[in-house]
């Protein structure tokens, strides 16, 4: 990625030669024009913003609605909108119009790495100046992914989470309570296996096992995603893998790979294991949600969860940012956050009063409350490397799946920095 914008970057003049040096959204300003008894009447016209989203099915139609109103509310700014089907169409036209100079007003990027390469190329604008104290309003660990050096360059459109969901029936029938600790977690997965159902179920990627090594001791991951090679290589990790290895050796626990499902949610609707450690979409599969619970993580040393965030970032091309910034406040206020959730246009609200109004409005739905909770403690998924992403998966699977011992898949992760 890094690569791929330095070089649409670097013949960004050859793209201003073709293209001009257009811009994409205009400035407030007064027009004068005269009769021809020479009175002149002075216009106000409204900036036009356009904004970039990535969408399929009915989210553009129901984004429209959004963009309706907000263009009917607004005095100052009209909004439009750019679609593109697929991340890869839409990641590879954005970067094209930068380097034209042609980018829409407002893009949506991921937190983490993504945000932090715009960030570092110049190509969109630090937003603590343009949003206020609006920011005090949201999570405040969803808005660390959007942070490079400390400078805030995007806003949170929403997020997912990791959570423990329970099959209640299941643990009801073996007098086990919801595990609180990691040792409650060890006895539950052995307790509940039985038949053909696992006590336990992830996809042992590092995106759901993180939580539970950085509990047990290995909070390897610094805040701006950097790697502690001493917490990588210290007992505590060694202990979070054995733990791992020792529940699928004995079959305690099981994956979407062994048990033949196309993904993890698939073990869990299908009740192919009493508990399972995924991301809060998993609930769009559960159909009777009253036999389903969600708790936080098992904690032995502090709370951890996995954030799933994308953020709204403002170009440096936008001739009038304060009237970007007014889109994204209204994208981000309780009303439209909570149509948007309704509509299935955001996962999770990021704000702390919209999130509370939802639970009241839902109050039958019991996961919204937890995602609420382990929020707070959560680390953004998009802050990591993909190549160490990539070594520390390959490295799991091969001691899960092919015997390689626990030793070896440690040298490997850490060899790996």
């Amino acid at each position: 990625m890094d690569t791929k914008i330095k070089k649409i970057l670097s013949i960004m003049m050859a793209f201003t030669l073709l293209f001009g040096l257009s811009a994409c959204g205009q400035n407030n300003n007064i027009t004068n024009s005269s009769s021809d008894t020479d009175s002149t009447v002075s216009e106000i016209k409204k900036s036009k913003i356009t904004i970039a989203i990535e969408a399929t099915g009915d989210i553009p139609a129901e984004f429209q609605k959004q963009i309706e109103r907000f263009n009917e509310a607004s005095e100052t700014a009209e909004a439009s909108i750019i679609t593109y089907t697929g991340a890869e169409a839409y990641e590879t036209a954005i970067m094209g119009q930068i380097a034209g100079e042609t980018a829409p007003d407002i893009i949506l990027l991921d937190g983490g790495g993504q945000i932090k390469e715009y960030a570092q190329q110049g190509v969109i604008a630090p937003l603590d100046e343009y949003l206020g104290d609006m920011t005090d309003n949201f999570e405040q660990s969803l808005l660390e992914g959007f942070k490079v050096d400390g400078i805030l360059y995007g806003i949170t459109k929403d997020y997912s989470t990791s959570v423990l969901f329970c099959q209640t029936n299941m643990l009801e029938d073996a007098g086990v309570a919801v595990p609180g600790t990691i040792d409650e977690f060890k006895e539950a997965a052995q307790i509940l296996t039985a038949g053909e159902v696992a006590g336990f179920g992830c996809d042992p990627k590092i995106n759901y096992l993180y939580p539970f090594m950085a509990t047990m001791g290995a909070d390897f991951i610094g805040e701006d995603g950097t790697i502690d090679k001493d917490k990588l290589n210290n007992d505590a990790h060694t202990q979070a893998l054995t733990l791992f290895k020792t529940l699928f050796e004995n079959n305690y626990a099981t994956s979407p790979y062994l048990a033949n499902a196309g993904w993890d949610g698939e073990l869990f609707g299908n009740q192919k294991v009493a508990m399972l450690y995924g991301g809060s979409w998993i609930t769009g599969v559960i159909e009777d949600t009253s036999t389903a619970k969600a708790a936080p993580l098992p904690v032995e040393n502090g709370s951890y969860s996995m954030l799933y965030t994308a953020g709204w970032a403002i170009t440096e091309q936008c001739k009038d940012k304060q009237a970007a910034a007014e889109l994204i406040q209204f994208l981000s206020s309780d009303e439209e956050l909570i149509l948007g959730y309704s509509a299935g246009l955001i996962n999770l609200p990021p704000t702390t009063t919209a999130m509370d109004k939802l639970i009241e409005e839902q109050s039958d739905d019991s996961f919204l409350p937890v995602y609420r909770e382990v929020v707070k403690d959560g680390v953004d998924y998009g802050l990591l490397d993909s190549e160490f992403t990539d070594a520390y998966n390959k490295a799991l699977e091969n001691m899960l799946y092919n015997n390689v011992s626990v030793e070896d898949t440690l040298a490997a992760i850490v060899s790996g920095q």
